[in-house]
């Protein structure tokens, strides 16, 4: 699965598994962009293809703000 994330700083987006699913979290408080103000919170929730081991789970975050989170088999 791939992100793009851009908006948010890296201490500003979680990854975790939560039963069988991966849980991506983002938010950030209110800051100013071109046209104000604006704060913003997202959360997907993917379920785990069945073999795959929650703690096997990976997460990076490219410098152009692209999260790749991958589960292995």
């Amino acid at each position: 699965v791939n992100l793009d994330v851009q908006q948010f700083k890296p201490e500003e987006i979680k990854v975790k598994t939560v039963d069988n699913y991966i849980v991506v979290e983002g938010k950030h408080e209110e800051r100013k962009d071109e046209h104000g103000f604006i704060s913003r919170e997202f959360q997907r929730r993917y379920l785990l293809p069945e073999g795959v081991d929650p703690q096997a789970v990976t997460s990076t975050l490219s410098s152009d703000g692209i999260l790749s989170i991958a589960a292995p088999k």
